[in-house]
Order: C-alpha cells, then sequence, then structure tokens
C-alpha cells in the first residue's frame, strides 16, 4: 500500500507538471475543478454504501456470515449504479451552468457526466476489496494506479488530460469490478440474508455514512470551488499544487488508513479492546515517524519545491506551509475517524464533520475574497484541525483509546 501510495503521489505530481509546464496553471485548474465535481458526484451516488461494505463484509469474516457476502455486494452494487445513472444525468443538463460558475468548457463538463457512474462503481468495488482483506487487489486499483495509467496514456498516446484519465478511470474500474466477482465466495448467491443485514439495515447504516462522507467531502473541496468562483483558474491551479505538494506529509497514513479500517471493524466485532488499541498504536506510531520529517522538508524550502512545477506555482508557498501544519496535525491524531466509524460511532464521526464542514465554508467564504488562496489554506488547515481534535477527543470518551497516550508513549521510547 505504501508503495501505491508513493507511486500515486509521484504520478500526482507528474500530471501536475506535464499539464501545467505544457499547458499552464489555468489547464491545471480547469482538470481540478472537473476532477472535484466527479469525486463528489460519485460519492453522493454511493449511498455511503462503500463505507458500510468495509465495516459489514469485514465483520461477517468473523461472525461466520461470510455466505451471504455474494448477496450483500450484489445489492450494493445495483443500487449505486441506479443511483450514478440519474446524478450523471443532473451532471450533463447542469454543464452551462457549471460552465457559468466554475468555468471550464461544456466538453469538460460532458466528461464529468459520463465518469460519474464509472467512478461510483470504481470506488465501490475498491472498498469492497478492503472489506474482503483483499489488500493486494484493493492496492492494484486505488488513485495512485489510476493516476499513473493516465500520465502513461498522457506520455505514450499523446492524449490530453481529461481523455487519458478517462481511459484510466475505466481500465481501474473494471479491473475493481472482475476482483471482486472473483474475491466473493461461490454458491451463497440466492442465499437468504439475515435481518441484521437486510436492505433496510444497509440504507440505515449508510446515510450517517453517507452525511459523514459528504460533509467531509464539502470540507475536503469547499475551497477548491470557492476559489473556482471567486478568482480564476490559474489561481485553482496554484492551490492545488501546493496542496497535492503538502499532502505528502500523510502518504504513510493514507497506506496505514486501508489497512486500519477493516483492522477495527474485526476487531470491535471480536470485542478485542486490546487489539483496537494495539491497531492505533501501530498506526499512529508510523504516522509520526514520516510525517515529522516531511513536514521539516517542505517548510525549509516551499518555494523550491513548488517551482519544480513552474515559475507560476511558486506564489503558493505560504499556502503550502499553512496547508502542511494542517496536514501535520492530521497525522499525528492517527486514524481517529476511522476508528469511530467501524467501531458503531459514525453519528458521532458525522457530528463532528458537519460542524467542520460548515465552519470551513463559512471561513473560505469570508477568507477567499480578502486573501485568495492564503485565505483558503488558512481556512482549510484551521478546520483540519479541528475536527482531528475533535475525533481524537471523542475516541477517548467513547473508546478509552487516547492518540494522545500513544504520542506520549512513543516520544518517551524514542527518548530512551
Amino acid at each position: 500500500m505504501l508503495a501505491v501510495k508513493l507511486l500515486g503521489a509521484a504520478s500526482a505530481y507528474a500530471l501536475a507538471w506535464l499539464v501545467g509546464r505544457g499547458h499552464g496553471a489555468d489547464a491545471y485548474g480547469q482538470f481540478e475543478l472537473g476532477l472535484t465535481v466527479l469525486t463528489m458526484a460519485a460519492m453522493f451516488s454511493r449511498l455511503g454504501l462503500d463505507a458500510v461494505m468495509v465495516k459489514w463484509l469485514a465483520a461477517t469474516q468473523v461472525d461466520g456470515h461470510s455466505w451471504v457476502q455474494r448477496a450483500l455486494s450484489r445489492r450494493a452494487m445495483v443500487w449505486v449504479l441506479g443511483t450514478s445513472l440519474p446524478v450523471a444525468g443532473l451532471v450533463w443538463l447542469s454543464r452551462t451552468w457549471l460552465e457559468h460558475i466554475l468555468g471550464g468548457d461544456e466538453g469538460l463538463w460532458t466528461a464529468v457526466a459520463w465518469g460519474v457512474p464509472l467512478m461510483a462503481l470504481w470506488g465501490l468495488a475498491s472498498e469492497m476489496l478492503r472489506g474482503l482483506g483483499r489488500m493486494a487487489g484493493f492496492a492494484l486499483v486505488q488513485q495512485g494506479i489510476l493516476t499513473a495509467l493516465a500520465v502513461a496514456a498522457m506520455l505514450a498516446l499523446g492524449l490530453d488530460v481529461v481523455p487519458a484519465f478517462g481511459f484510466a478511470l475505466l481500465a481501474v474500474g473494471a479491473g475493481a469490478l472482475i476482483q471482486v466477482e472473483r474475491a466473493l465466495p461461490r454458491g451463497s448467491k440466492n442465499a437468504a440474508v439475515p435481518s441484521v443485514y437486510s436492505g433496510s439495515a444497509m440504507l440505515s447504516t449508510g446515510w450517517p455514512m453517507l452525511l459523514g462522507s459528504a460533509m467531509f467531502m464539502v470540507m475536503s473541496w469547499t475551497d477548491t470551488l470557492l476559489l473556482g468562483h471567486y478568482l480564476d483558474e490559474g489561481d485553482v491551479g496554484v492551490y492545488r499544487v501546493a496542496f497535492r505538494v503538502a499532502s505528502v506529509i500523510t502518504l504513510v497514513q493514507a497506506a496505514v488508513n486501508s489497512y486500519a479500517a477493516p483492522w477495527f471493524a474485526e476487531r470491535h466485532a471480536a470485542g478485542d479492546d486490546q487489539g483496537l488499541h494495539q491497531a492505533l498504536a501501530q498506526t499512529t506510531g508510523l504516522n509520526v515517524v514520516f510525517s515529522v520529517p516531511a513536514f521539516v522538508a517542505l517548510a525549509a524550502a516551499p518555494a523550491w519545491w513548488l517551482g519544480w512545477f513552474g515559475s507560476a506555482f511558486e506564489a503558493g508557498a505560504a499556502c503550502m506551509v499553512c496547508l502542511a501544519l494542517g496536514q501535520l496535525v492530521n497525522a499525528l491524531c492517527g486514524p481517529v475517524m476511522y476508528l469511530l466509524n467501524m467501531t458503531g460511532h459514525e453519528r458521532v464521526a458525522q457530528r463532528i464533520v458537519w460542524v467542520a464542514a460548515i465552519l470551513n465554508l463559512a471561513l473560505n467564504i469570508w477568507a477567499i475574497p480578502r486573501f485568495g488562496i492564503l485565505g483558503a489554506a488558512a481556512s482549510t488547515a484551521a478546520t483540519m484541525v479541528l475536527w482531528n481534535v475533535a475525533a481524537a477527543v471523542a475516541a477517548h470518551m467513547r473508546l478509552g483509546l487516547s492518540v494522545w497516550a500513544v504520542l506520549r508513549s512513543f516520544a518517551q521510547r524514542n527518548k530512551t
């Protein structure tokens, strides 16, 4: 997983370099705006069932109900496909409005509409692989592989970034679906599903997770969308490159979290509190080892790092340092949001993200017209700190698991 995350980061930087150097910050900003809308539309289409399937597929491995996995997966796939098609139609009908509000052109937003069902199903299938414990297969259909394929298509086939990304999405999505089909237990297609895994239970479990994911997505992409509205596409391009470079701090966290979510679900289903503590301690320790040196390296020469993408991107140096601070706190707090979601406290996680998302929206609306991309960075970093600290406090109060105690223990061991 770490290798894939490193490949993904390198590919994302290569893509930004190719587009930024070849077509300028405006072109990269248009691509990021399209990717933002595509990601949000696909997330809503999944109805929160991607998180449900991680939790349920991991739990059924422990409680002896693995024979229902095929029926559950089939139901989730049908529901997500049925939802994604009207969502795609809505995006297509709104293409002129999106062009007016965010920029880009009609071709970009048409491509986004076509991509919604593909991205929705790809996201669901990849999370199913994680729930099933097929981590090697999960790694092979991650965003990093998709971005690497897009870069390869741009270099080998001479495609522009949008069709190259579409080609990569089709390939990775098909790969994820094929792997899920092969991984699910055979002979359970028509098995009766216990009431605990009924359709109504799936939706009622998915609903709070969807709301939490929606607000988290809004919080993650509010800055980009509002920058597209208030400023020009070049500013969006500079900001998104700064954001991507700052995100290198959480590379290890992203890899570790891939294991953490099903691990938390399995240990919770088995009633293993010691296992939960062990998982939190190990994941947080790995995050600290990588994130602190990465932050120091980025903060020492932010303009130099951004200059690799073109001189126009050096204007985001202060912005990148601000975002890096937020990412550092994110890494130090560990996978606390996953911990809440996978242990039956998804509604607590949902409330935390709602408050943070609303605050993030308000801060960005106030700060971007006044301070530009630096205002967006400060708003995003502040809310990132807020939700991480709030989730860590909630995990301590609800589960008795303290990330602060883990960090103190880690610091004391390394002193000696």
